[in-house]
């Protein structure tokens, strides 16, 4: 029953944190109006702005040692103010953490400088050393690629020029689809002359841009995949190295919205935004001018039996009513509101989790449960010793469907 209750809390604290009905509440705008960017303006901001991003991370990568950095899009002090927008706030945010940032550099590394004694690189070309780890070529350790270097002049050629190598180098093969590579022998009847190498160079900005520009999009170590939109509706991620590139008022296409129609793939760049200047049209009823007559008639009869006939007419006018004017307020009816906030939190699921609760049956007294072992004998687990906390979950499960209740009839919005 604990673990119900427990499992029971958590899911209720997921819809409302992880998965809530609306991106933006209009309570939070003083306006009614929200300035906002889509997610596909703010993917065509950080497409546009991908070469400075690179040359920040590139420089900060390899001048910085290994901790997190950061590269913020933010809002440059023209052109955004007049849309009422703080220049310097964040729109949108790269962020490398620590071990991202050792990743990148340990990738983009140059090879570290090598030699092997008794050779001299003749060939033509650049020439690269690599160990050898494959299980299916346990008989080599190591491998000199000659870079493609074949004989000239025929471009498709693969006869490789020839090298002196010293003892316990065999080659060239083609190795692993790779023509003109030598190979040192790992077994000890080979006796081959071992290859030394030194300590790898740092990585310079131009090694990080060449690596980092080159990743797809989908890679985890990508600009992309790196990039979210900030806004001023969370914080930007601190990081231990950041920089600040600005983005001109053109540069992001952004659009005032009613509070009540953010989605929640928006970024809200102003919370308070001006209401847009449009028609403000005065409606006139359709009631028109009309005329009422009423005639009263009375009927007195007289002392020597005659009757006296008098009538009163009278009449009622009334003028065309104006209706009041229209402009940018909530046009909708409070039931129509409540109608469309109940069935926006019902498809949510919050409604159907808060429809546990009509199940749940409280226990009025704490079972004890006893176990029996061969080898640990007999066990005892009194539930009445966690009463306490049984209590205090069912507490904490009725102040969450509380406040649930309240969002749905006071808060929620479109």
């Amino acid at each position: 029953m604990l673990a119900l209750y427990l499992v029971l809390v958590d899911f209720i604290s997921l819809y409302l944190v992880v998965f809530p009905v609306y991106a933006f509440q209009v309570s939070s705008s003083t306006t009614g109006y929200v300035r906002v960017a889509s997610q596909a303006a703010v993917s065509s901001m950080v497409a546009a702005q991908r070469a400075v991003t690179l040359s920040s991370v590139a420089s900060m990568v390899s001048t910085s040692t290994a901790g997190s950095i950061g590269v913020r899009l933010v809002a440059s002090s023209v052109g955004w103010p007049a849309l009422g927008i703080v220049a310097g706030i964040t729109l949108a945010m790269l962020y490398y953490d620590a071990t991202k940032t050792a990743q990148i550099k340990a990738a983009a590394t140059p090879p570290a400088p090598w030699s092997i004694p008794e050779f001299t690189n003749t060939f033509t070309g650049p020439s690269s050393l690599s160990a050898v780890t494959d299980p299916a070529w346990p008989q080599y350790d190591y491998a000199l690629n000659t870079a493609y270097a074949p004989m000239p002049p025929a471009p498709n050629n693969v006869t490789c020029q020839y090298l002196t190598m010293p003892t316990g180098w065999s080659g060239p093969w083609t190795f692993k689809g790779t023509p003109c590579v030598y190979l040192h022998g790992s077994q000890a009847e080979y006796n081959a002359t071992d290859p030394t190498f030194g300590t790898p160079p740092t990585p310079s900005a131009q090694d990080i841009a060449t690596y980092v520009g080159g990743l797809p999009a989908s890679s985890p170590l990508s600009i992309e995949s790196n990039t979210v939109p900030v806004g001023a509706q969370s914080t930007p991620t601190p990081s231990d190295a950041t920089v600040s590139n600005p983005v001109p008022e053109t540069g992001l296409a952004t659009s005032v919205v009613p509070a009540t129609q953010v989605q929640p793939t928006d970024t809200v760049i102003n919370p308070n935004a001006t209401a847009p200047a449009g028609p403000v049209p005065t409606q006139t009823g359709t009631q028109t001018s009309t005329t009422t007559n009423t005639t009263t008639t009375t009927t007195v009869t007289n002392p020597n039996g005659s009757t006296t006939t008098t009538s009163t007419t009278t009449q009622t006018e009334e003028a065309p009513v104006s209706a009041c004017s229209t402009g940018n307020h909530e046009q909708r009816t409070f039931g129509g509101i409540l109608q469309d906030h109940m069935d926006l939190w019902k498809g949510s699921g919050l409604l159907s989790a808060l429809t546990l609760l009509k199940t749940l049956t409280w226990p009025t007294t704490m079972p004890t449960y006893s176990l029996q072992s061969n080898l640990l004998g007999n066990f005892t687990f009194d539930f009445s010793a966690w009463s306490g906390m049984l209590t205090a979950i069912r507490s904490i499960i009725i102040a969450i469907a509380g406040f649930v209740a309240y969002r749905i009839i006071f808060v929620g919005a479109r």
